[in-house]
C-alpha cells in the first residue's frame, strides 16, 4: 500500500531551510558529477538517479518559492536572494550537461528499437522533453554564447521574483480611508468595492491605485523583454513566441492567432450591444458597478444576495459531493490529532480516497491575507504519485477568499465559488492519476496551454443541484440565466491579455506600454492615460505564461468541448453522466503528461477539439 509523506511545517522555517540548501545543493552537484562520470546506460539507473540526488535540494527550494507565496516576510525574501543564483546555476548545470544528455539519447534510441515502444511510451516521452528542454537551455552553444545565455538566465530570475515583491508590496501598502472605513485593492476586496460601493469617490481611488501599481516595474518590463529575445537569438529563434510555442500543443503561432481572430470575430458585434446596454459616457471605476446594476435590473438578484448561499464550508462539502458523483471518489478532512502540520492557522487538510483506500491528500488555504500571500488562486504538487518511491500524491489549492466575518463565517462571492471548483479541477488531474513514472504523473509535461482544461472543466458543475448547495430553484434559474452575462464583453478582455501577450514575445518593440494601448484600444478596453497594466501583470512576468497567456482560452475551447460530452449525453440523467464522467476520468484526469494533450483529448471525444460547444455555451453562437 502507498503512504503519504506530509511535511513538517513547524520545521520549514528560514533558518532551517538556509542551513539545508547548501548541503542538497552540493549532493546534487556531486550527483550530476558521478552519473556523468559512471555513464548509467538505463532509464532507471540514470533517470532515478538523477531524481534520488537532486529532489531534496528542489523541495527545499520549491519550499521557498510556496512560503513566498502564501507568508511572504523579510526573512524569507533574503533566503531567496542569497540561493537564487545558485539554484538557477545548478538547473543549468543539469539542463547543460551534454554527457546526460548524451546518455539520454542513447537509452531513448535503445527504448524505441526494442520493439516494445508502446510498453516505454511514458518513459520515452520522459526522455524527448527532457532533451528538448536541454536544446531550449542552450547546450549546444558555443561557449561563449552559453556564458551570455547563463547570464541572462540569471538576470531573467531575479527581475521576475524583484516584479513579483514589487506588486505584493505595492497592494499591502495602499490604502484609501473616507468616513472613517478603509479601503484597501487586494484580489478580495478591491472586486467587491468596485461593484458593490456606491460611493463614486472610493472607487475611482482603488482603481486608479490598483491600475497605477508599481512604477517601478515598467523598467523591468523593457529590460525583460529585451533579455528574452536574445535568449532567443542565442537559441536560434527569432522570439520568444517561437520558443514558447515548441513547449505547447498548439501547433503554430499561426494557429493561436486564428483562434483568437476567430473568437474577436464571434464576439465584436455582440460586445457592441452589450456595452450599449451598459450605458454611456461611464468612466472605468464605474463600469463594473453600473454592470452589477445592470445585472440585477436584467436577472433580479444581486451577488450581495447570493452570497449568502455560500458560506465556504458549504461549498466545499458541495464540490466534494459533485466529486464523488462524477468520479467515484470521496473526500474527508483531517482534524484534531489526525491532521498534520500546516503553514498557517488557517490551512485545512483533506484525505482523498478511493473504494475505502486513501489515494491522495490536499491543503486548502482559503482566505486572503494581504501583504503575505500573493493575490489569485493557483494549485500546487508538493509531490507527485511515485509507485517507485511508493508515494501518494500531495497537492494544495491557494485561494484569497474574503476573510470570516464576526460570526466566523465566509460568505463567498460566486466568483469565489467557481474558483474553488476551478482549482480543485487542477487538483484532481494531480491527484487521480493512473501514471507509474512520477516523471509524468498528474500535472507533470502537460504542455502550459491545456493545464487548464480540467480546472475550467469543473467551474461548469458549481450550480449544479447534485453538489447539494443549498441555493433556492429560482434564484438558481436566475444565476444560470445570468452566466452569459456580458460574456462577450468578458471573453475579449481575455483575447486582449492573449493577444497583447503575443505582440510583446512575437517582435521587439520600444514602448511595450504603447503596444498594450494599441491592443486594449482594439478590443475595446478603457484605462487612463497613466494606466500601468503591465507593471501588475505577473502572468507573464513573474509566472509561466509569457507568450503563453492565449493558453487560458486555447484550453477554454478544449474544456468547453469536455462539458459538451456530458450535454449530448444528458446532464440530468444521472446514469451517463456518471459514464462520461468514468470516460473524462480515464483520460483528461488519469493520464496526466504521459501523451500529448492533444491525443489524450482526441481519446476522451474521439476526435479534435472544436470551438462550437464554447460558442454555445457561452451564448456567442448567434455571430456569423
Amino acid at each position: 500500500m502507498m503512504k503519504q509523506e506530509f511535511p513538517d511545517w513547524g520545521q520549514v522555517t528560514p533558518e532551517r531551510v538556509r542551513a539545508l540548501l547548501p548541503q542538497y545543493y552540493q549532493q546534487a552537484l556531486e550527483t550530476i558529477d558521478r552519473i556523468e562520470a559512471e555513464g548509467p546506460t538505463t532509464f532507471e539507473t540514470l533517470e532515478y538517479a538523477l531524481d534520488d540526488g537532486l529532489r531534496p535540494v528542489f523541495e527545499q527550494w520549491q519550499a521557498v518559492y510556496h512560503m513566498l507565496s502564501v507568508c511572504n516576510s523579510a526573512a524569507w525574501r533574503a533566503v531567496h536572494e542569497q540561493f537564487q543564483s545558485q539554484m538557477v546555476t545548478l538547473s543549468l548545470r543539469l539542463a547543460q550537461s551534454e554527457k546526460i544528455n548524451r546518455l539520454r539519447k542513447d537509452i531513448l534510441m535503445r527504448l524505441k528499437s526494442c520493439g516494445a515502444a508502446s510498453m516505454n511510451a511514458t518513459r520515452i516521452r520522459i526522455l524527448e522533453k527532457a532533451i528538448e528542454g536541454a536544446e531550449l537551455s542552450g547546450i549546444s552553444l558555443p561557449e561563449a554564447e552559453k556564458k551570455r545565455y547563463n547570464e541572462i538566465a540569471q538576470a531573467l530570475s531575479r527581475l521576475s521574483t524583484d516584479f513579483s515583491n514589487a506588486v505584493l508590496d505595492a497592494t499591502k501598502t495602499f490604502t484609501f480611508e473616507k468616513d472613517g472605513k478603509k479601503y484597501g485593492i487586494d484580489d478580495a476586496s478591491y472586486m467587491d468595492a468596485m461593484k458593490f460601493n456606491p460611493d463614486s469617490e472610493v472607487r475611482e481611488a482603488l482603481y486608479r491605485a490598483r491600475t497605477t501599481r508599481a512604477p517601478e516595474n515598467a523598467a523591468r518590463v523593457k529590460e525583460i523583454l529585451k533579455l528574452r529575445f536574445e535568449e532567443a537569438r542565442l537559441l536560434g529563434f527569432n522570439s520568444p513566441a517561437e520558443i514558447s510555442i515548441k513547449r505547447k500543443c498548439a501547433p503554430s503561432i499561426a494557429a493561436v492567432e486564428k483562434m483568437i481572430d476567430d473568437l474577436d470575430h464571434a464576439t465584436a458585434e455582440i460586445a457592441v450591444q452589450e456595452e450599449k446596454a451598459l450605458g454611456e459616457n461611464l468612466k472605468p471605476w464605474d463600469r463594473a458597478y453600473a454592470a452589477e446594476k445592470l445585472r440585477q435590473k436584467d436577472y433580479n438578484f444581486s451577488e450581495e444576495e447570493l452570497k449568502k448561499f455560500f458560506p465556504l464550508d458549504a461549498v466545499i462539502q458541495g464540490l466534494f459531493r459533485m466529486t464523488t458523483f462524477l468520479f467515484g471518489v470521496t473526500v474527508r478532512e483531517l482534524t484534531g490529532d489526525q491532521k498534520p502540520s500546516v503553514w498557517h492557522r488557517d490551512v485545512r487538510v483533506f484525505e482523498l480516497a478511493e473504494k475505502g483506500e486513501t489515494i491522495a491528500n490536499f491543503y486548502i488555504d482559503p482566505y486572503v491575507r494581504p501583504g503575505e500571500k500573493n493575490g489569485g488562486a493557483w494549485m500546487g504538487e508538493l509531490h507527485d504519485r511515485s509507485e517507485r518511491r511508493n508515494l501518494l500524491p500531495l497537492a494544495y489549492l491557494v485561494l484569497n477568499a474574503p476573510k470570516p466575518d464576526e460570526k466566523g463565517v465566509c460568505l463567498m462571492p460566486y466568483r469565489e465559488v467557481e474558483t474553488i471548483f476551478h482549482e480543485f479541477g487542477h487538483a484532481l488531474q494531480c491527484m487521480l492519476t493512473r501514471v507509474t513514472e512520477d516523471g509524468a504523473a498528474g500535472i507533470s509535461l502537460i504542455e502550459w496551454d491545456a493545464v487548464e482544461v480540467a480546472s475550467q472543466f469543473m467551474e461548469n458543475w458549481s450550480l449544479d443541484a447534485r453538489t447539494g448547495i443549498e441555493v433556492p430553484s429560482e434564484l438558481k434559474t436566475k444565476v444560470l440565466a445570468a452566466r452569459n452575462f456580458r460574456a462577450a464583453t468578458q471573453c475579449r478582455r481575455q483575447l486582449a491579455f492573449a493577444k497583447m501577450d503575443l505582440l510583446l514575445h512575437k517582435s521587439e518593440v520600444p514602448d511595450p506600454n504603447a503596444v498594450k494601448n494599441d491592443v486594449f484600444n482594439e478590443f475595446a478596453i478603457p484605462y487612463l492615460p497613466d494606466d500601468g497594466f503591465l507593471n501588475a501583470f505577473t502572468h507573464i512576468f513573474s509566472g509561466g505564461y509569457a507568450a503563453g497567456y492565449y493558453g487560458y482560452k486555447w484550453s477554454e475551447v478544449m474544456s468547453a468541448d469536455c462539458y459538451g460530452a456530458f450535454e449530448e449525453a444528458g446532464l440530468t440523467n444521472d446514469a451517463a453522466v456518471q459514464s462520461v464522467g468514468k470516460r473524462y476520468r480515464e483520460t483528461i484526469l488519469a493520464l496526466g503528461g504521459s501523451e500529448s494533450a492533444y491525443d489524450v483529448f482526441r481519446r476522451f471525444r474521439g476526435r479534435d477539439p472544436e470551438i462550437t460547444a464554447l460558442l454555445r455555451q457561452q451564448g456567442l453562437q448567434r455571430a456569423k
